[in-house]
């Protein structure tokens, strides 16, 4: 009986949690980029001798837009800055498919920093 009580307890409030068709909430979209980033950035550099890295390593979201329509409603493109003495980065474009709710990366591209190319607008 107590078995029974506490399973139905745990589907209502499983239920309850879940928002009803409204989607997730900006600040988790925008953290779970910066978990994606983090790991990108990561994966970069794992393999890279330490001597090669510029102090510190970091990226920068560069833009974030919303979209109302379509199957994604989100776009960011991110700059990664990983290496001391070339100056180059790694440009990549990532879009929110909501009904997965997640991130897809679907651009990658290395480009020097001095490039005048706005990577934001290709």
């Amino acid at each position: 009986m107590k078995r029974t009580i506490f399973f139905r307890w745990t589907f209502i409030f499983a239920f309850l949690s879940v928002p009803l068709g409204c989607g997730e909430k900006e600040p988790i979209i925008r953290e779970k980029l910066e978990y994606v980033c983090k790991s990108d950035l990561d994966s970069i550099v794992v393999d890279l001798p330490k001597t090669s890295l510029a102090d510190p390593v970091y990226y920068s979201i560069i833009s974030y837009k919303t979209y109302e329509e379509g199957k994604y409603s989100k776009m960011a493109v991110v700059e990664f800055y990983f290496l001391k003495k070339v100056k180059a980065k790694i440009v990549r474009k990532y879009r929110y498919f909501k009904e997965a709710r997640m991130w897809d990366r679907y651009f990658n591209e290395y480009s020097f920093i001095n490039d005048t190319t706005n990577s934001a607008h290709r």
